[in-house]
């Protein structure tokens, strides 16, 4: 295989419910209504950090958020409603699949509770 660095090539397996996560707390000034802790990980990561993956889940509460990524995320527990700035609102609930392109705006309500696992495609390295 020609052009592959010298890294060695392995699976990364992390176990999706290892306890409580830790807090990634939402902008404050993206919060509108309440008080939603958000709390969040990456689980696994591609070498060059430009793809993660993890876990996220947030209680009562609505925001903003301006996604600075491409992100997938499948619902995993509760339900949230987004809505899309100066379009539809969606209705995500567990076993639900979406994806939101770098750039959108949207506003969260989550009624309360939700858990998703999302993958995040972003420009540069991300780093916790």
């Amino acid at each position: 295989m020609s052009g592959l660095s010298h890294q060695t090539l392995s699976i990364q397996v992390a176990k999706a419910n290892a306890g409580e996560l830790p807090d990634m707390p939402i902008e404050p000034s993206w919060i509108l209504e309440g008080t939603p802790e958000a709390r969040g990980t990456i689980l696994v990561q591609s070498a060059d950090k430009l793809i993660s993956s993890g876990l996220w889940s947030c209680t009562t509460g609505k925001f903003r958020w301006e996604f600075g990524w491409d992100e997938f995320v499948q619902v995993l527990e509760g339900e949230v409603f987004i809505s899309e700035q100066g379009g539809d609102t969606h209705h995500l609930q567990p076993g639900d699949i979406a994806h939101f392109p770098i750039g959108l705006k949207t506003e969260w309500h989550v009624p309360t509770f939700v858990k998703k696992v999302f993958t995040l495609r972003t420009p540069e390295p991300f780093e916790l």
